[in-house]
């Protein structure tokens, strides 16, 4: 084997390795801070009647899933990550309008699953109809959330601009938007057909691939709408 071949093998090894660890050090934070649902998640019967514990337990997710995006989408810029730091210096930042987006994220899910319960358990036709009504607008509510979400943990806007942003980019850039949902239907697939647990030890996996493939977004949106608003990007952490 000549050197440079030893020295390719060497650095795809390293390259390895260092991914393997910032995954799992980036996924250890977001359990470290989704105890509260994860522990809860674990012990109650997923049913319905829980719905009130399910929607409060879920209350502090939102900013470990803007740090665990803004983590991921530092991965996937630089290829290099200080899981730590990025991860914590993501949870913290812009922590109050985090809690905003998620907030009014969690109360239109709570709304539609109400909805929907109620609907389907309807004798009538017109009951059946609005049930399916109601379960296409809570699919078109999760791609928006998941962009409002990825949106949120790069640029600070606004909450009804980031909204708009979300709904709009959910069509303009149709691809990505297809992509997110085959994203989260593979790891919702592999979820089905071993453990519902399995989402609590890939999540930064997932993380990772929805922000490679929201990069087109986020490039457009700095592109065509940052020097719009009076906010700007949040400043990175130093390396």
């Amino acid at each position: 084997m000549s050197q440079q071949q030893r020295e390719f093998g060497q650095g795809t090894l390293f390259t390895f390795t260092n991914y393997v660890y910032w995954l799992f050090l980036t996924n250890f934070y977001f359990i470290l801070t989704n105890v509260i649902f994860i522990f809860f998640f674990m012990t109650l019967v997923p049913t319905f009647s829980n719905i009130i514990i399910y929607f409060l337990a879920l209350i502090p997710s939102g900013p470990a899933i803007t740090a665990l995006c803004y983590s991921m989408d530092k991965l996937v810029r630089t290829k290099e990550l200080s899981p730590t730091r990025d991860f914590f210096y993501g949870y913290k930042t812009n922590i109050k309008g985090t809690f905003s987006v998620w907030l009014v994220i969690l109360i239109v899910y709570f709304i539609l699953l109400i909805d929907l319960q109620y609907f389907r358990n309807s004798p009538t036709e017109m009951g059946q109809i609005l049930s399916i009504v109601i379960f296409v607008l809570s699919l078109m509510w999760t791609i928006i959330s998941l962009n409002a979400m990825i949106i949120n943990s790069k640029f600070k806007f606004r909450i009804r601009d980031l909204f708009k942003l979300a709904v709009y980019y959910s069509f303009r850039k149709f691809k990505s938007t297809i992509g997110g949902v085959l994203i989260l239907f593979i790891f919702g697939f592999l979820t089905t057909v071993t453990t519902d647990f399995l989402v609590i030890f890939v999540s930064s996996l997932i993380g990772y691939f929805m922000m490679l493939n929201s990069r087109e977004i986020l490039l457009d949106i700095q592109e065509n709408f940052l020097q719009k608003e009076s906010t700007a990007e949040p400043e990175e952490s130093e390396e």
